[in-house]
């Protein structure tokens, strides 16, 4: 085993000092015994303006791996960090579909082994001169059974040009590396993926993602990814085909216990392993999704009380025309001066409790974020409306309130529309069913 160690310290250290293709602009190969990591250019020019892509190549020693964004149970992802150079702009590391790792002592690292190149997009705006001389302090993590952590400085003289001139090497390596980040879902034709979190049974909540319009890849599970998450811990994901596409089932750890379960909360995810019409197909996605606490929701996305995902524009005309029925019976929508008798501030009482009740149902239908504007458009009439009798003789400032109350007015219908939510597995889940 230590001669094997040797050999491989002894072919890094070698190739570390080996010369960069000619032409190809790269860096000088940072080295360790467990891996070697460098930037390399797919160009032999660059231009001077617009965004180029570079990238953060590592070669690793057998059974050493680094990080994907999410790192699992340990460890870190790689971290850059570039010096302020002229023309130089933002730069974003990007993140080729990873593997799975089962490590000792039940732990799980999600990564990449043998190679990887990480795609480094990079803007760049007027870069004065003929060369661009980049400069990144870089932290990672290379593990096996033990991790050790390195940093490294890694500098590249980037030549610039007018147009672009790619290098035939270097080139290829970086397209094929780009490849293999997955795309949004949302410019994949035919597919559609969304979640929920299913918190109507005993135990853990289970985060349930779907993807229609791709298949399981024959004789190969596919993998689930998620990215790191606040308030979960999550385990490890099951698939299965289901009518349409595959469903995964990922159970969660709750990390604060003493708290709620969030009614809705992002969750970005990674998929690998699926076919599209025969070709290998990957994505990724981000999708707020909302918590499911009874069956009826988890499996149809119903409600006894027939308030939840239905239709919410005309529950939202109801909520307008009882907030205006309150403020009118109040007094609040006219220019009398004279106070409301009991009778109708008693009835007004009724119509906002109508109102209150209107959103509450609301509340089953659209996302917290939409019932909030919701609410401030409500509140907007009244205040449109207490100001417009208030107005007197001013012709002008009454018409203009009158155009604010109704814009609010329409605004609640249109909020409540843009935010509704969705069954579980969306519109077509009844199409879905495993």
């Amino acid at each position: 085993m230590r001669t094997l160690r040797i050999a491989i310290h002894f072919v890094l250290a070698l190739a570390a000092v080996a010369p960069s293709p000619a032409g190809a602009a790269a860096s000088e190969w940072a080295a360790n015994e467990q891996a070697r990591v460098r930037l390399i250019s797919p160009y032999r020019t660059a231009p001077r303006n617009g965004e180029i892509v570079l990238g953060l190549h590592f070669t690793l020693a057998p059974e050493w791996h680094v990080y994907w964004k999410n790192s699992g149970d340990a460890g870190y992802p790689p971290a850059l960090t570039f010096a302020p150079a002229p023309g130089l702009g933002k730069a974003e590391l990007l993140w080729p579909a990873p593997h799975r790792f089962e490590l000792p002592g039940d732990l799980v690292a999600f990564g990449y082994e043998d190679e990887v190149v990480y795609p480094l997009r990079v803007t760049l705006a007027n870069a004065p001169g003929d060369r661009l001389k980049l400069a990144a302090d870089l932290d990672y993590l290379v593990c096996q059974s033990d991790c050790v952590p390195y940093r490294a400085l890694l500098t590249l003289d980037q030549p610039l040009g007018d147009a672009a001139v790619p290098d035939p090497e270097a080139a290829p390596l970086l397209d094929a590396w780009q490849a293999r980040v997955p795309p949004a879902a949302e410019t994949l034709p035919g597919i559609e993926t969304d979640g929920f979190v299913d918190a109507s049974k005993a135990g853990a909540p289970i985060l349930e993602v779907r993807v229609r319009g791709a298949a399981m890849k024959p004789g190969q599970e596919p993998q689930l990814f998620l990215e790191t998450h606040e308030a979960f811990g999550t385990e490890k994901p099951t698939a299965e085909a289901a009518d349409g596409g595959v469903l995964f089932r990922i159970p969660l750890t709750q990390l604060e216990v003493d708290k709620p379960l969030p009614r809705e909360t992002p969750f970005a995810w990674t998929v690998t392993g699926l076919v599209q019409n025969g070709q290998p197909l990957t994505l990724e996605a981000r999708r707020t999704v909302s918590l499911r606490t009874s069956p009826a929701e988890a499996v149809t996305g119903a409600d006894a009380g027939g308030l939840t995902f239905g239709n919410p524009v005309p529950v939202a005309l109801l909520a307008v025309l009882a907030a205006l029925t309150a403020f009118w019976l109040w007094g609040v929508l006219g220019s009398s001066d004279e106070p409301a008798p009991p009778w109708r501030v008693g009835l007004g009482f009724a119509a906002a409790a109508l109102t209150i009740g209107l959103l509450y149902g609301l509340s089953r239908r659209v996302s917290f974020e939409g019932l909030a504007w919701i609410e401030l458009s409500l509140l907007a009439m009244g205040l449109c409306a207490w100001l417009r009798g208030r107005a007197g003789s001013r012709r002008t400032l009454s018409f203009v309130l009158a155009l604010a109350l109704a814009a609010c007015a329409l605004a609640a219908p249109r909020l409540a529309s843009r935010n509704r939510l969705e069954p579980p597995g969306g519109p077509t889940s009844s199409s879905f069913s495993s």
